[in-house]
């Protein structure tokens, strides 16, 4: 679960950036008012040179990985309900991540919710103690940090952002655990094995029926307590007294 917490995580990153450049993400949730964000990253970044379109690429990431962390998806339903484009664009990164990352690592539904579940407590976890810290070092900062969220979403920052993941897991869990579903093998190695063993016993006990058949066709068979040899007359072993 750690594993697959962890890769999922980092999956999250690139998902966060094809929402952000592809899908408008910025100027949805700022309702208009910051427009082509991505393509002025892009001129910015380009006058980098060589590494300018991978400095593009890392920014527009993790500026939408904080925009999804940042604003809860019951948010965009409330105040946007009539941008379905938006609702759309904060939770195809939770999806492709989710549906990613249980399809690497889980093998039945419960495995793909719980890879679900893990991606949403790392960042929580993570971004909990980044706050509680803040909190410790410099008060003034964290209350601007609450002061901000609550203009923009009416929540205090650590509402908002557990808020928001909690909800964005829970939406990829329930892909996540579709495709756990599509890779769960009822009895899986276990139910071979007894499988084989069990056929394995009854061509055994085959090949004994068709001896002892073969030997009483003869006119002989041998006692199964001693393994003397009988005639097909005796009832009773010669040599040790056991039934045949």
């Amino acid at each position: 679960m750690i594993g697959s917490g962890c890769a999922g995580m980092l999956c999250l990153i690139p998902m966060a950036w094809i929402s952000f450049r592809f899908l408008n993400l910025t100027e949805g949730l700022t309702g208009g008012l910051i427009e082509n964000l991505d393509d002025a990253l892009g001129i910015i970044t380009g006058k980098l040179g060589d590494i300018g379109l991978f400095v593009e690429i890392i920014a527009g990431a993790f500026i939408g990985l904080g925009l999804i962390f940042l604003f809860p998806i019951h948010w965009c339903i409330f105040y946007r309900p009539e941008n379905i484009g938006l609702i759309i664009a904060v939770t195809v990164p939770w999806i492709l991540c989710c549906v990613i990352t249980s399809g690497i690592f889980a093998h039945s539904p419960r495995g793909g919710i719980h890879s679900s579940l893990a991606i949403g407590i790392g960042y929580a976890t993570i971004l909990s103690i980044a706050y509680l810290v803040l909190s410790l070092v410099t008060p003034l900062g964290s209350a601007i940090l609450d002061g901000v969220l609550i203009g923009l979403t009416d929540l205090p920052y650590l509402v908002a952002v557990l808020t928001a993941i909690l909800e964005g897991c829970l939406v990829g869990a329930v892909f996540g655990g579709f495709i756990g579903s599509l890779k769960y093998k009822p009895g899986g190695i276990k139910g071979s094995k007894a499988k084989s063993k069990g056929k394995e016993e009854v061509t055994e006990i085959s090949d004994v029926n068709r001896a002892i058949e073969s030997s009483v066709m003869m006119g002989k068979t041998t006692c199964t307590n001693c393994g003397a040899k009988l005639t097909s007359d005796d009832m009773f072993c010669t040599n040790c007294g056991a039934k045949r």
